[in-house]
């Protein structure tokens, strides 16, 4: 470990001071749009002299250092007019830029928020899709929505209609790290999943980290979804909204202080319970279900090197089945961060951030079979980033974050005095993480780049209360016996991990249009999702690494080749990774996840493997656009007591998955958009061998084994048209119509399979299949602005 270290420090000390020598200066600014305000994360900006090139941080800051001279700057953000500032450099200067959109472009269809080439020679890869480009694509019950988006993307998939989140790479859905804000999201779905949290309105860009994860991002496996809300115009008040059949939202956007602060408030709803509760049928009448959330963000410039930002998030879902059951969760979310520039190479980020989850589950059939379930995690964390631009060649980030986990793994309890319920509490855990990381982008030349970081992460497992933990004893595959008891006092250190997470990714430019990179990365995670079943429910728990769990790791291997034609304006990579996991957990078959004193009895712990190619072909505008993304890839896991301890499928792999996305302007006010979905079907479990019983079947399991029948293949196509409203010369406003057909191939594509027994033939049994949707789902949506 010491090695490591040491020689990170050297590399990064000896390339940074290498060009020190001679006296140079450097212009930093912001750059943001023109009529909003609006930062704008990602700009382009080049030096024509020398070709050196940046881009600017999530804030819209850049920095670019130079030998003393006169140069031509230019600025670049696609979907804006490009700027160029002809700059006489004596001194360090400062330089804010305003782009304005470009009425060009403005007539033609993006489907990208970043200029094609930077996916050609930046060394981190991330995946970005801008809001306008989600809201093109077809959406069901005309909500457009950012994370079922990515799913079209190579890589990224879901176990079906109605799963919550999202899988990349092999990895589960806890396998990635979702933020708003900086600020964790555990639970991704409203309504069961239809729809995601991230309100489009409310949501100005976000970033998909797959391929290389930088040092600074760490927590999950897989990959980083970084989701950013809007700041808010800074220029004029301004009201966005709209009214859907099931959903209906509104954003109010404006100055607080003119041209340095602003602030967005951003609520959504969806009001099914309103239309049940019309219904003259007791039945519906007393049926609701629905979900609401609720953003806002505040800023302001203190000064010229500060700068204040306030956000928070409140989610929540509702269900009622009469007096049944009664079912809620949601997201909360809150952040203070604060931008510093302490001179014209180094700019700071330090953020305060609180995230809870919760959820609960509760009846009121009855007086004597009243309860309520409540459980849940808080999260408060604080971290301080800096940036550092030493040269035109090199960038660093350096920082440290602090988390603390307060988790509720459940409590249940009584309603009314004639509930037969007794108190039940599960015992409560705690955690704490410490994070260093350093990350390092180095342009040697204009053919070769590297970026190379280390993040080291310090993980404890903390007491709550007088905690007693247990070693555990049995044969794998059955549930075990817990031995050797330890009691521990309230906040004592039950156990720590360390871990050393490098990353590195090297590019080598082939020609002007094309480059090779290759990658690894080591990521490690120290929260698990307690879950035995197909999708994840919003009612499964999450636990920390502890005595028994230790932490999550994988190493990816990855290479990639990428193409651009005809200026840019086509973009095309082939990707190829491995992936080896360690520490996966699993359970046996018929375990409890909810309410299990010892949840470490049922649990098996394993590896998996996964590995495949990403085939990607991107035209980024014109009248037509779109791209096509296939993936060919197998998800595997292997653990004593499943399967004979042979490697089996995981329940997400998907051997074949191939999306297609078309957008067609006809005019100015018409846009036309499809897309295309197969993949092959997921694994699920069904009895492999059957015996009778006086007559009766009876189906079982005798080898114990896992995903050994595949669901058929997923198809599915989406069509939507927008209809648009311009404004008369000098008026403000703007409307669009939304027409969209969700699955218009009318088919019912398979969530899971399940075996049941036939009623005409007792003795036969007959396979069953789930499905979601098994129609065309038509819907209109009215989009405004003004």
């Amino acid at each position: 470990m010491n090695t490591l270290r040491a020689l990170f420090l050297t590399i990064m000390l000896f390339t940074v001071f290498a060009a020190s020598a001679q006296k140079k200066v450097t212009i930093n600014g912001y750059v943001k749009d023109k009529e909003s305000g609006e930062s704008l994360s990602g700009t382009l900006v080049s030096v024509v002299e020398s070709g050196g090139e940046a881009l600017s941080n999530e804030y819209g800051f850049f920095s670019l250092t130079v030998p003393a001279g006169e140069y031509r700057f230019r600025f670049y953000y696609l979907g804006y007019e490009g700027k160029e500032e002809r700059l006489h450099l004596e001194s360090d200067t400062v330089l804010n830029i305003a782009l304005a959109m470009s009425m060009t472009l403005m007539n033609e269809v993006m489907v990208s928020s970043i200029p094609a080439d930077r996916n050609i020679n930046k060394p981190v890869h991330a995946s970005p899709l801008s809001i306008g480009s989600v809201r093109l694509l077809p959406s069901f019950l005309g909500e457009a929505d950012l994370i079922r988006s990515f799913q079209l993307l190579p890589g990224v998939s879901s176990v079906g209609d109605g799963a919550s989140g999202f899988n990349v790479r092999g990895g589960g859905i806890d396998q990635n790290l979702v933020m708003q804000d900086e600020a964790p999201l555990y639970f991704t779905s409203h309504l069961f999943n239809l729809f995601s949290v991230a309100n489009p309105d409310a949501v100005k860009d976000a970033s998909l980290y797959k391929t290389e994860m930088p040092a600074r991002f760490g927590g999950r496996l897989s990959s980083v979804l970084d989701t950013r809300l809007k700041d808010g115009n800074d220029k004029e008040w301004g009201v966005t909204g709209g009214l859907g059949l099931i959903a209906s939202r509104i954003t109010l956007e404006g100055p607080v202080i003119q041209n340095k602060s602003s602030m967005i408030v951003s609520a959504r709803r969806s009001y099914t319970d309103l239309i049940t509760r019309q219904s003259s049928d007791p039945d519906i009448k007393n049926n609701s279900i629905y979900f609401y959330d609720l953003s806002a963000k505040f800023n302001l410039s203190i000064s010229e090197r500060d700068k204040l930002f306030v956000s928070a998030y409140f989610g929540r879902d509702k269900i009622k089945a009469n007096t049944i059951f009664k079912l809620n969760w949601g997201n909360g979310t809150g952040a203070l961060r604060w931008n510093h520039v302490f001179n014209p190479k180094l700019f700071l980020n330090t953020s305060v951030i609180y995230s809870e989850y919760k959820y609960s589950l509760g009846s009121e059939n009855s007086p004597s079979n009243s309860f309520v379930w409540n459980a849940g995690i808080n999260d408060y964390i604080l971290k301080s980033g800096f940036n550092w631009y030493p040269n035109i060649e090199n960038t660093v980030f350096m920082g440290v974050e602090g988390t603390f986990h307060q988790f509720i793994p459940g409590k249940a309890e009584p309603v009314g005095d004639e509930s037969i319920f007794r108190l039940v509490e599960m015992p409560g855990q705690r955690s704490a993480a410490l994070n260093f990381y350093g990350d390092h982008e180095i342009q040697f030349s204009e053919v070769f780049a590297v970026e190379y970081g280390l993040r080291y992460s310090i993980f404890q497992s903390i007491a709550d209360g007088e905690t007693t933990v247990y070693d555990y004893r049995g044969l794998p595959g059955e549930r075990k016996e817990p031995v050797d008891p330890r009691v521990f006092k309230d906040w004592d250190n039950i156990k720590t991990y360390h871990y050393l997470q490098p990353r590195i990714s090297l590019k080598l430019q082939a020609g002007r249009y094309a480059s090779l990179k290759i990658s690894y990365n080591r990521t490690a995670q120290d929260l698990h999702l307690m879950s035995n079943t197909m999708s994840v429910s919003p009612l499964d728990m999450w636990a920390p690494s502890s005595y028994n769990i230790k932490p999550e790791t994988a190493d990816q291997f990855s290479a990639g080749y990428f193409r651009t034609f005809n200026e840019n304006r086509y973009e095309t990579s082939v990707e190829v990774y491995y992936r080896r996991l360690n520490n996966q957990i699993d359970f046996i078959d018929g375990a409890e996840t909810v309410m299990n004193e010892n949840p470490a009895a049922d649990m098996l712990f394993g590896k998996g493997r996964a590995y495949g190619a990403e085939l990607y072909a991107k035209k980024h505008f014109g009248k037509l656009n779109g791209w096509l993304s296939y993936t060919l890839s197998r998800t595997e896991r292997k653990f004593d007591g499943i399967n004979n301890g042979q490697y089996f499928p995981a329940k997400f792999d998907k051997t074949h998955s191939l999306s297609m996305v078309a957008v067609y302007q006809l005019n100015p006010s018409v846009v036309f958009s499809g897309t295309y979905s197969y993949a092959s079907g997921t694994p699920v479990t069904l009895p492999a061998d059957r015996f009778e019983v006086q007559g009766y079947p009876v189906q079982f399991n005798s080898g114990n084994y896992r995903n050994n029948y595949r669901i058929p293949s997923y198809k599915r196509v989406d069509l939507s048209a927008t209809f648009r409203r311009k404004a008369p010369r000098g008026k403000r406003y703007y409307s669009e119509w939304v027409v969209s057909l969700f699955n218009v191939l009318n088919r019912r594509n398979a969530f899971s399979v399940y075996l049941r027994q036939n009623n005409q033939q007792p003795s036969d049994f007959e396979a069953v299949r789930f499905a979601m949707f098994g129609t065309v789902i038509p819907s209109v949506t009215w989009n405004f602005k003004f």
